[in-house]
């Protein structure tokens, strides 16, 4: 059985919203590819799972999967019930038309891949987390159970009770090309939302310059580590990024996944969303956008303060182990 979106009766946003919670959806779903391969290659070893030869998968549950959440995007109608993420894990997938399946199968790679049991045309899912809620990696198979792998797709769903992020006034869409130049004050407001790639693009064209006022601030630095470290062919930008930081991009995303699975990452972009409070002003001064000296020298302070407080990543991430 296919599982298609419907139309929802619930209230409709604001267009501004909806953009908002597609490019949420997507910002979620962005850099899945890697786990459609993986689904499709447990698929063609599922037998060899089940017969115990793939003791090498990490098998710890994922408490974080816990819980209620509503698809957006493509899925928009859909429902994930997680009852039980411990080792026997428990719950139910609703489609857009109101049909249950039962979630069960096991834990692998920081993920739960189960089957859904539609009724002839099961389905193997991946449920893996997402910064707001979960990633859901489909494939569906043909009736002697071989993947569809043509079929196979991502679907993005948000923790129930979780307000999505407002989409910022500055807000632009990720630059495309590699060449070009990204305002560092549309950075700083935008790039919460764009995928890795695009945060990698964006962060080398702002220049030097305002790289290193981002340095200053280590909490807003290892947020855009966080990213840049996952988008590829930027291994070289990285790198430069991280030098004098003592800290590595495991270490940020390990530091990420923690709080992640302790229900605490709101607080790290909260503390991020301050960072960026403090450091837009000085941007906007040195752009010669705002030229107030009631906000300029306040916002010039606080740069040099920063400057001289030769604090790290490594510093920041300690703060929340």
């Amino acid at each position: 059985m296919s599982i298609q979106p419907m139309r929802s009766d619930r209230t409709r946003l604001p267009s501004a919203g909806r953009r908002a919670l597609l490019r949420l959806a997507l910002w979620i779903a962005v850099g899945a590819l890697a786990a459609l391969l993986a689904l499709v290659l447990f698929a063609r070893v599922a037998a060899a799972q089940e017969a115990g030869r793939d003791a090498g998968a990490d098998t710890r549950p994922v408490l974080q999967l816990e819980g209620s959440f509503h698809g957006l995007g493509s899925a928009d109608g859909m429902r994930l019930v997680i009852d039980d993420a411990g080792p026997s894990p428990r719950g139910r997938f609703i489609d857009s038309n109101g049909r249950e399946a039962a979630i069960g199968g096991g834990w692998r790679d920081g993920a739960l891949e189960t089957v859904l049991a539609f009724p002839g045309r099961p389905v193997f899912a991946r449920l893996a987390p997402a910064a707001l809620g979960l990633q859901m990696t489909v494939l569906p198979l043909d009736p002697d159970g071989r993947p569809l792998e043509r079929e196979a797709r991502v679907l993005a769903f948000l923790r129930e009770g979780v307000r999505p992020p407002e989409q910022p006034a500055l807000y632009m869409q990720p630059p495309r090309r590699a060449d070009g130049e990204t305002d560092p004050d549309v950075f700083l407001a935008s790039y919460q939302f764009w995928p890795p790639d695009g945060v990698a693009r964006g962060f080398a064209q702002i220049g030097a310059r305002y790289r290193t006022m981002i340095r200053f601030f280590p909490q807003l630095h290892a947020d855009v580590l966080w990213k840049l470290c996952d988008a590829p062919d930027a291994a070289a930008l990285a790198a430069e990024a991280l030098r004098g930081q003592g800290a590595s991009c495991r270490d940020v995303a390990r530091t990420v996944e923690t709080l992640q699975s302790r229900g605490r990452f709101a607080d790290w972009k909260a503390a991020v969303d301050r960072d960026i409070a403090a450091l837009l002003p000085a941007v906007q001064c040195a752009r010669g956008y705002i030229v107030k000296p009631e906000v300029c020298r306040p916002a010039a302070r606080t740069i040099a303060d920063a400057a001289v407080s030769l604090q790290t990543v490594s510093a920041a991430l300690q703060r929340w182990n």
